[in-house]
Protein backbone atom coordinates (compact mmCIF):
# COMPACT_ATOMS: atom_id res chain seq x y z
CA UNK A 1 0.00 0.00 0.00
CA UNK A 2 1.54 3.33 -0.73
CA UNK A 3 2.34 5.68 2.35
CA UNK A 4 -0.37 8.32 1.12
CA UNK A 5 -3.17 5.49 0.62
CA UNK A 6 -2.21 4.38 4.10
CA UNK A 7 -2.96 8.07 5.54
CA UNK A 8 -5.86 8.54 3.81
CA UNK A 9 -8.19 5.77 5.48
CA UNK A 10 -6.02 5.72 8.87
CA UNK A 11 -5.77 9.99 9.77
CA UNK A 12 -8.32 11.58 12.03
CA UNK A 13 -9.96 13.08 8.97
CA UNK A 14 -11.02 10.13 7.17
CA UNK A 15 -15.10 10.18 7.61
CA UNK A 16 -15.06 13.67 7.78
CA UNK A 17 -17.54 14.84 5.16
CA UNK A 18 -15.67 14.72 1.53
CA UNK A 19 -17.82 17.12 0.12
CA UNK A 20 -16.31 19.42 2.80
CA UNK A 21 -12.90 18.22 2.27
CA UNK A 22 -13.30 18.59 -1.05
CA UNK A 23 -14.58 22.31 -1.45
CA UNK A 24 -11.88 23.16 1.20
CA UNK A 25 -9.34 22.69 -1.50
CA UNK A 26 -11.56 23.63 -4.23
CA UNK A 27 -11.79 27.42 -2.46
CA UNK A 28 -7.69 27.06 -1.23
CA UNK A 29 -6.53 26.09 -4.96
CA UNK A 30 -8.44 28.70 -6.59
CA UNK A 31 -7.38 31.89 -4.51
CA UNK A 32 -3.89 30.34 -4.42
CA UNK A 33 -4.24 30.46 -8.37
CA UNK A 34 -5.92 34.20 -8.68
CA UNK A 35 -4.39 36.03 -5.87
CA UNK A 36 -0.85 37.74 -6.56
CA UNK A 37 0.00 38.31 -2.92
CA UNK A 38 2.46 36.26 -1.88
CA UNK A 39 1.16 36.59 1.97
CA UNK A 40 -2.35 34.58 1.21
CA UNK A 41 -0.23 32.53 -0.73
CA UNK A 42 2.07 31.18 2.46
CA UNK A 43 -1.40 31.94 4.99
CA UNK A 44 -2.71 28.92 2.62
CA UNK A 45 0.09 26.82 2.73
CA UNK A 46 0.51 27.13 6.77
CA UNK A 47 -3.35 26.38 7.22
CA UNK A 48 -3.58 23.39 4.52
CA UNK A 49 -0.32 21.86 6.49
CA UNK A 50 -1.73 22.85 9.67
CA UNK A 51 -4.73 20.86 8.74
CA UNK A 52 -3.17 17.95 7.12
CA UNK A 53 -0.28 17.36 9.92
CA UNK A 54 -1.74 19.16 13.84
CA UNK A 55 -5.91 18.23 12.42
CA UNK A 56 -5.66 15.28 10.63
CA UNK A 57 -2.69 13.66 12.36
CA UNK A 58 -0.20 13.03 9.57
CA UNK A 59 3.01 12.81 11.12
CA UNK A 60 5.04 15.95 10.28
CA UNK A 61 8.19 14.45 9.07
CA UNK A 62 6.40 12.06 6.45
CA UNK A 63 4.40 14.84 5.13
CA UNK A 64 7.67 17.20 4.54
CA UNK A 65 9.17 13.79 2.74
CA UNK A 66 6.27 13.67 0.49
CA UNK A 67 6.10 17.27 -0.22
CA UNK A 68 10.03 17.04 -1.03
CA UNK A 69 10.05 15.01 -4.29
CA UNK A 70 7.46 17.84 -5.98
CA UNK A 71 9.64 20.19 -4.55
CA UNK A 72 12.63 18.99 -6.60
CA UNK A 73 10.81 19.96 -10.03
CA UNK A 74 9.58 22.48 -8.20
CA UNK A 75 13.39 24.42 -7.70
CA UNK A 76 14.18 23.05 -11.08
CA UNK A 77 11.65 25.25 -12.94
CA UNK A 78 12.34 28.22 -10.51
CA UNK A 79 15.66 28.23 -11.44
CA UNK A 80 15.02 28.95 -15.07
CA UNK A 81 12.90 31.64 -14.31
CA UNK A 82 15.16 33.33 -11.80
CA UNK A 83 18.50 33.24 -13.91
CA UNK A 84 19.50 34.71 -17.27
CA UNK A 85 22.20 35.79 -19.51
CA UNK A 86 22.78 38.74 -21.18
CA UNK A 87 25.37 40.95 -22.38
CA UNK A 88 23.60 43.93 -21.26
CA UNK A 89 24.33 44.48 -16.91
CA UNK A 90 20.57 44.86 -16.17
CA UNK A 91 21.06 42.36 -13.36
CA UNK A 92 20.62 43.45 -9.49
CA UNK A 93 22.83 40.44 -8.07
CA UNK A 94 25.38 39.17 -11.49
CA UNK A 95 28.58 37.52 -12.14
CA UNK A 96 30.65 38.62 -15.34
CA UNK A 97 32.21 35.32 -17.73
CA UNK A 98 33.70 36.83 -20.87
CA UNK A 99 31.89 39.41 -21.23
CA UNK A 100 28.48 37.80 -20.38
CA UNK A 101 26.56 38.64 -17.40
CA UNK A 102 24.37 35.74 -15.28
CA UNK A 103 22.63 37.36 -13.01
CA UNK A 104 19.42 37.86 -11.28
CA UNK A 105 17.00 40.63 -11.74
CA UNK A 106 14.10 42.10 -9.26
CA UNK A 107 11.43 41.03 -11.61
CA UNK A 108 12.58 37.68 -12.18
CA UNK A 109 13.13 37.62 -8.45
CA UNK A 110 9.66 39.24 -7.45
CA UNK A 111 7.81 36.79 -10.41
CA UNK A 112 9.97 33.63 -9.04
CA UNK A 113 9.00 34.43 -5.15
CA UNK A 114 5.30 34.89 -6.10
CA UNK A 115 5.16 31.05 -8.66
CA UNK A 116 6.90 29.63 -5.53
CA UNK A 117 4.87 30.53 -3.12
CA UNK A 118 1.53 30.03 -5.33
CA UNK A 119 2.79 26.21 -6.01
CA UNK A 120 3.74 25.33 -2.60
CA UNK A 121 -0.19 26.49 -1.32
CA UNK A 122 -1.70 24.29 -4.37
CA UNK A 123 0.71 21.25 -3.59
CA UNK A 124 -0.12 21.50 0.53
CA UNK A 125 -4.16 21.70 -0.65
CA UNK A 126 -3.90 18.86 -3.02
CA UNK A 127 -2.12 16.81 -0.41
CA UNK A 128 -4.10 17.62 2.08
CA UNK A 129 -7.68 15.50 -0.17
CA UNK A 130 -4.71 13.26 -1.27
CA UNK A 131 -3.70 12.36 2.53
CA UNK A 132 -7.23 12.73 4.34
CA UNK A 133 -9.17 11.43 1.61
CA UNK A 134 -9.80 7.89 0.24
CA UNK A 135 -10.26 7.41 -3.42
CA UNK A 136 -13.45 6.10 -3.53
CA UNK A 137 -14.77 9.05 -1.37
CA UNK A 138 -13.16 10.95 -4.64
CA UNK A 139 -14.82 9.50 -6.64
CA UNK A 140 -18.03 10.06 -5.13
CA UNK A 141 -17.69 14.03 -5.13
CA UNK A 142 -16.49 13.67 -8.69
CA UNK A 143 -19.75 11.87 -9.40
CA UNK A 144 -21.69 14.31 -7.66
CA UNK A 145 -20.29 17.04 -9.80
CA UNK A 146 -21.22 14.68 -12.95
CA UNK A 147 -17.75 14.47 -14.22
CA UNK A 148 -17.49 12.34 -17.22
CA UNK A 149 -17.29 8.56 -16.77
CA UNK A 150 -14.49 8.13 -18.89
CA UNK A 151 -12.56 10.90 -17.23
CA UNK A 152 -13.20 8.59 -13.62
CA UNK A 153 -11.88 5.26 -15.14
CA UNK A 154 -9.05 7.13 -16.52
CA UNK A 155 -8.50 8.51 -12.74
CA UNK A 156 -9.14 4.65 -10.89
CA UNK A 157 -7.33 3.28 -13.60
CA UNK A 158 -4.28 5.76 -13.27
CA UNK A 159 -4.41 5.48 -9.30
CA UNK A 160 -4.19 1.49 -9.34
CA UNK A 161 -1.20 1.14 -12.08
CA UNK A 162 0.50 3.44 -9.36
CA UNK A 163 0.63 0.46 -7.16
CA UNK A 164 1.43 -2.05 -9.51
CA UNK A 165 4.40 -0.10 -10.72
CA UNK A 166 5.90 0.80 -7.60
CA UNK A 167 5.08 -2.71 -6.27
CA UNK A 168 6.82 -4.31 -9.39
CA UNK A 169 9.93 -1.96 -9.29
CA UNK A 170 10.59 -2.55 -5.73
CA UNK A 171 10.45 -6.35 -6.12
CA UNK A 172 12.86 -6.03 -8.83
CA UNK A 173 14.89 -3.40 -7.34
CA UNK A 174 15.03 -5.99 -3.83
CA UNK A 175 16.06 -8.79 -5.94
CA UNK A 176 18.87 -7.43 -7.87
CA UNK A 177 19.98 -6.03 -4.44
CA UNK A 178 20.11 -9.80 -2.92
CA UNK A 179 22.46 -10.67 -5.83
CA UNK A 180 24.65 -7.20 -5.15
CA UNK A 181 23.64 -5.20 -8.40
CA UNK A 182 24.48 -2.30 -6.89
CA UNK A 183 27.57 -2.81 -5.41
CA UNK A 184 29.97 -0.46 -7.83
CA UNK A 185 28.97 1.86 -10.67
CA UNK A 186 29.27 -0.25 -13.01
CA UNK A 187 26.70 -2.84 -11.57
CA UNK A 188 24.76 -0.01 -10.83
CA UNK A 189 24.02 1.08 -14.53
CA UNK A 190 23.54 -2.68 -15.73
CA UNK A 191 21.16 -3.53 -12.76
CA UNK A 192 18.87 -0.08 -13.73
CA UNK A 193 18.94 -0.55 -17.56
CA UNK A 194 17.88 -4.23 -16.11
CA UNK A 195 15.13 -2.88 -14.43
CA UNK A 196 13.37 -0.46 -16.30
CA UNK A 197 13.38 -3.96 -19.38
CA UNK A 198 11.95 -6.22 -16.79
CA UNK A 199 9.52 -3.69 -15.77
CA UNK A 200 8.07 -2.97 -18.66
CA UNK A 201 7.44 -6.51 -19.65
CA UNK A 202 6.20 -6.81 -16.12
CA UNK A 203 3.65 -3.92 -16.51
CA UNK A 204 2.35 -5.44 -19.79
CA UNK A 205 1.19 -8.91 -18.20
CA UNK A 206 -0.10 -7.37 -15.02
CA UNK A 207 -2.11 -4.88 -17.44
CA UNK A 208 -3.62 -7.81 -18.86
CA UNK A 209 -4.08 -9.95 -15.82
CA UNK A 210 -6.12 -6.55 -14.42
CA UNK A 211 -8.16 -6.77 -17.52
CA UNK A 212 -9.01 -10.20 -17.35
CA UNK A 213 -9.93 -9.42 -13.63
CA UNK A 214 -12.01 -6.19 -14.58
CA UNK A 215 -13.97 -8.48 -17.12
CA UNK A 216 -14.36 -11.53 -14.98
CA UNK A 217 -16.09 -8.98 -12.72
CA UNK A 218 -18.37 -7.74 -15.87
CA UNK A 219 -16.88 -4.97 -15.78
CA UNK A 220 -18.95 -2.41 -18.35
CA UNK A 221 -17.05 0.51 -18.01
CA UNK A 222 -18.04 2.50 -14.75
CA UNK A 223 -16.73 1.51 -11.10
CA UNK A 224 -19.58 1.22 -8.90
CA UNK A 225 -19.73 3.73 -6.40
CA UNK A 226 -22.08 3.95 -3.87
CA UNK A 227 -23.95 7.67 -2.83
Amino acid sequence: MLLIDKYAYTNRLTNTNPYIKFAIVVIALAMATITTNIYINLSILIIMSMLTTVVAGIPINKYFKLLFIPSTFLVLSILTILISISRVDIYAWRIEIFNYYIGITESALQESILLSTRVFAAMASTFFLGLTTPLNNIIRVLKKMYLSNVLIELLVLIYRFIFIFLKEAMEIHTGQELKFGYSNMKNSLRSTGLLISSLFTRLILRYRDMVVILECKLYDGEFKIGD
